[in-house]
């Protein structure tokens, strides 16, 4: 049996919560992400980011977190961004549907 690889990362500040799952967002870590989303709309954050940019895959798992996501946000009156990963994580979501009703964006430009 493989572990897969995970790792969350977020940041806070005074209006946003910036989360950013790294590697593999499946059924066993799944959870994980979905607690962190859960803590940042239960505090009354203004804007919750999902960076999907580290993010290496995606089941229909991580697809239904990102669905839940969305939810938790509208009901918690939170502003949700999707910050689009790599290709093969697109890719999951225009398969699946779901990119056409998830609030997808670009992530910023780095900084010059």
């Amino acid at each position: 049996m493989t572990i897969s690889s995970f790792e969350l990362r977020v940041v806070r500040n005074e209006r946003t919560t910036r989360i950013a799952p790294c590697g593999e967002l499946d059924l066993a870590t799944a959870p994980q992400l979905e607690q962190a989303i859960t803590d940042a709309t239960t505090s009354a954050v203004a804007e919750l980011v999902l960076d999907l940019r580290e993010l290496t895959f995606m089941d229909s798992t991580g697809l239904r977190t990102l669905a839940q996501a969305n939810v938790q946000a509208g009901k918690a009156g939170t502003a949700l961004s999707i910050w689009r990963g790599p290709r093969q994580i697109e890719r999951v979501l225009e398969i699946s549907g779901l990119g056409t009703l998830l609030p997808l964006a670009d992530p910023p430009p780095p900084p010059a």
